[in-house]
């Protein structure tokens, strides 16, 4: 009976023993940058609005002046200024973002890759934005506004933000949630 039993708690150890390794190679599987990407890819940004805000001072001025200029261009009255396009003034742009969490996990901020695109769709310019996101839980949103400055802007551009996933391991550095898991 000895042996009997011997054999009946090793079975048992062995059940233990191979359900404890199941679930730590399972561990590994999903780890590697899994649980900040997994959080992240739960995410959805999108712009609800933006607003231009007009520059003050001097630069108001010289914003006015390229549009009098162009302007005179038009009529035909523009000497030779007119061969070359007008730089846009630089502006800041208010931004009103609205950010989701469709996903099961919870971050303290997160990155969001931020596109500016001309008139015709072009991309003219791409910057990364942090958003503060702590203690927004599964199915809920926050608004947020974001000042954007020294944006080269000119009439039609529009904005776009997405929560970008799978983010590429050369490229985590630049994403400040993924810091937590270096």
């Amino acid at each position: 009976m000895k042996g009997t039993l011997n054999r009946t708690a090793w079975g048992r150890q062995d059940v233990a023993l191979a359900l404890i390794a199941a679930v730590a190679l399972l561990a590994l599987a999903c780890g590697g940058g899994g649980g900040v990407a997994e959080t992240r890819a739960g995410y959805i940004a999108q712009i609800q609005s933006f607003a231009v805000q007009a520059p003050g001072g001097d630069e108001a001025m010289a914003a006015d002046e390229p549009g009098a200029d162009a302007e005179a261009d038009v009529e035909g009255e523009g000497e030779g200024e007119g061969d070359m396009p007008a730089e846009p003034a630089l502006v800041n742009v208010m931004l009103d973002i609205l950010v989701h969490n469709e996903g099961s996990g919870t971050l303290d901020g997160i990155t969001v890759d931020l596109t500016i695109a001309d008139p015709d769709g072009m991309e003219k310019e791409r910057r990364l934005l942090w958003i503060e996101t702590a203690g927004l839980i599964k199915g809920s949103q926050s608004q947020v506004v974001h000042e954007l400055g020294d944006v080269a802007y000119t009439e039609g551009d529009g904005f776009h933000v997405e929560v970008r996933h799978p983010i590429p391991m050369e490229e985590r550095g630049d994403y400040r949630e993924f810091d937590a898991e270096e």
